[in-house]
């Protein structure tokens, strides 16, 4: 199913919004990742709703679209969308995305069933008697494959974490904060079964990713650039995170 939500931002002041970006209508892709940004949360989420601001506020009309995540990507990749909100950056993913200031940082964790796995994250040398849970199209961490671990991939997170309590796999790979939100709302009867290892594996600091098929992309990267700049300052930023629990 397809969620949508629209977020039309009036044009900013006529004296702080670049002439080129006056009724320029940029539509973001999102997919489902609470609590970062998420159709069911309020105005998106708190990472979709500083994006649309940051936007706003160069003079941009915004419509935010919500889609399941590998037809998210591909709507970047081939300019469906202008831009991604809150994706991760990869080499990869350079050869389609210009990318912007970070945004947040995600820190990625393995999550296990008590009792099975490990109990610390090591290295991933050690994984290697494991299965590891990951999702299809997350940029995971270059150390998973170099050190030959065995991976399942699943369309979303909490198929993992339901994949965790039947045994079908004994490590998940997950923000932190996700792993919580996802137990608190869909898993509430596995809030003492399911624990996250620390230390993190990795750190991912999430961007706007505009689609190189934009032909104005670098005006939108600066444009936004300048926009987050300007919420950190006010003050605005820190707000709308703490509001969104991040």
């Amino acid at each position: 199913m397809l969620y949508r939500r629209r977020f039309l931002a009036g044009l900013a002041c006529a004296g702080l919004a670049p002439a080129l970006a006056a009724g320029r209508r940029l539509l973001l892709a999102a997919t489902e990742y609470p609590p970062y940004y998420g159709s069911g949360l309020a105005r998106g989420g708190p990472v979709a709703e500083l994006s649309v601001l940051a936007l706003r506020q160069a003079g941009y009309e915004v419509e935010l679209q919500f889609l399941p995540w590998p037809r998210a990507l591909q709507a970047g990749r081939d300019g469906t969308a202008d831009a991604l909100i809150g994706i991760w950056y990869s080499a990869e993913r350079e050869h389609d995305f210009l990318f912007s200031d970070p945004m947040i940082s995600n820190r990625i964790l393995l999550c296990r069933k008590q009792g099975h796995g490990p109990s610390h994250f090591i290295g991933f040398e050690a994984l290697r008697p494991y299965t590891v849970g990951v999702v299809r199209g997350y940029a995971d961490p270059p150390g998973l494959a170099a050190a030959g671990i065995k991976t399942e991939a699943v369309s979303e997170d909490l198929q993992n974490l339901r994949k965790l309590l039947v045994d079908r796999i004994d490590l998940a790979l997950i923000d932190g904060r996700v792993a919580e939100h996802l137990i608190r709302h869909h898993l509430p009867q596995a809030r003492t079964l399911l624990e996250c290892l620390e230390p993190a594996v990795q750190e991912h600091p999430q961007y706007l990713a505009v689609s190189r098929q934009a032909a104005d992309a670098v005006a939108i990267i600066a444009a936004f650039n300048r926009g987050l700049h300007q919420l950190r300052i006010s003050g605005r930023y820190r707000e709308i995170a703490a509001a969104g629990g991040l």
